[in-house]
């Protein structure tokens, strides 16, 4: 099989509407917006890859976390609305899309990253592990956001909090 040619960047705004992967995730699209807002603020870091200009994955990194558990106020960096298109995984993207998002949080002074993963998505957990990252925690998972219908969602979705040292 020929290799991918993976090109790994900065989000931009007009890469939010790939960001809803055709619609799959369009129900996101104002917690997108608020990330990009973010982004500019310096609060946050949004990286994608393309390959042949489609945008294949994703990777977001919070410097700035409102979860006391999840961050000690210095040190600690959060990786979040992390994935990969399925045809486009094992070709170590998901690989690069992480460095990519620890040299983020190495930059700027940060000595642990922690990332969580549904408690059902074992392949997930296998790659955060392989590269270093150990279950610290359990969590409900509950959150909530409004979807691009303006509408309040619940989300409950149990997950493991796994954390590295950078």
């Amino acid at each position: 099989m020929k290799a991918l040619e993976v090109f790994i960047r900065p989000a931009q705004e007009d890469d939010l509407p790939a960001l809803e992967w055709g619609g799959e995730y369009k129900r996101y699209r104002l917690l997108y917006q608020r990330a990009m807002r973010e982004a500019h603020q310096g609060r946050r870091a949004l990286f994608v890859a393309e390959v042949g200009g489609e945008i294949v994955g994703q990777i977001f990194v919070q410097f700035v976390c409102n979860r006391p558990e999840l961050n000690d106020k210095s040190s600690t960096g959060y990786i979040q609305s992390f994935r990969i298109k399925p045809p486009f995984r094992n070709f170590g993207i998901g690989t690069r899309l992480i460095h990519q998002a620890e040299d983020a949080l190495r930059e700027r002074g940060f000595h642990k990253a922690v990332i969580a993963v549904a408690q059902e998505n074992r392949a997930a957990r296998r790659l955060y592990e392989r590269l270093g990252y150990t279950v610290f925690a359990e969590d409900p998972g509950q959150w909530s956001y409004v979807n691009d219908h303006g509408q309040l969602q619940y989300v409950s979705e149990p997950n493991y909090l796994l954390r590295k040292q950078l």
